[in-house]
């Protein structure tokens, strides 16, 4: 093996585990952002205080 290649190895492991986990986290806090849930009845007819 090339020593370039051995030296760059981890910084190429790093990165695309870092992507990976950022792809993990985007994917996971667009349902909990976009998630509302619906407002029942009472809390409506508080609101009109």
């Amino acid at each position: 093996m090339n020593i370039a290649l051995i030296k760059r190895l981890p910084w190429k492991v790093i990165s695309l585990l870092a992507f990976a986990f950022v792809l993990l986290r985007i994917n996971t806090m667009c349902w909990w952002i976009a998630h509302e849930p619906e407002m029942p009845e009472e809390v409506k007819k508080m609101k009109s205080f």
